[in-house]
Order: C-alpha cells, then sequence, then structure tokens
C-alpha cells in the first residue's frame, strides 16, 4: 500500500523566484559574472578572481546568453 503523494510541481512563478534567489547568491557584485556554485559574499564581499585579481577560464561561470528579462538556468 502506497499512502505518499506524487511529488508537486513547480509553478513558473516558483521556479523564477526561485532562479532569482540563487542568482542574488551566484553573482558577484564587482564583476556581476554568475558562477555555477554560491559565492562567499557574507565573509569575502565578491568571487575569488575579483578578490585576488586573476582573469578566470569560462568554464567555471555561466556567460550571459539569455535575454535580461530570462535567466532561468533550467
Amino acid at each position: 500500500m502506497n499512502l505518499a503523494r506524487p511529488k508537486r510541481t513547480l509553478t513558473l512563478a516558483q521556479e523564477e523566484a526561485l532562479d532569482r534567489a540563487m542568482a542574488a547568491r551566484q553573482t558577484c557584485p564587482e564583476c556581476g559574472r554568475r558562477y555555477y556554485f554560491c559565492l562567499p559574499l557574507r565573509t569575502q564581499g565578491c568571487c575569488d578572481p575579483c578578490t585576488q585579481r586573476y582573469e578566470l577560464s569560462l568554464d567555471t561561470y555561466l556567460p550571459s546568453t539569455a535575454p535580461a528579462n530570462h535567466r532561468l538556468a533550467a
């Protein structure tokens, strides 16, 4: 007997809100690059390349190819 209910799917509004929240944690305030991981914004304030002043490789961050009004990761 299976009493578990099926998992609810996210609405588009919920998915957009989640993407905005993750973008705030993954985007450097200095250079504006969005990374694949959350940045140490509370302790460091920006990404490692901005802190240590070096250039990074393209496979580390998400280059912005979407229009500014739609940046959903999924």
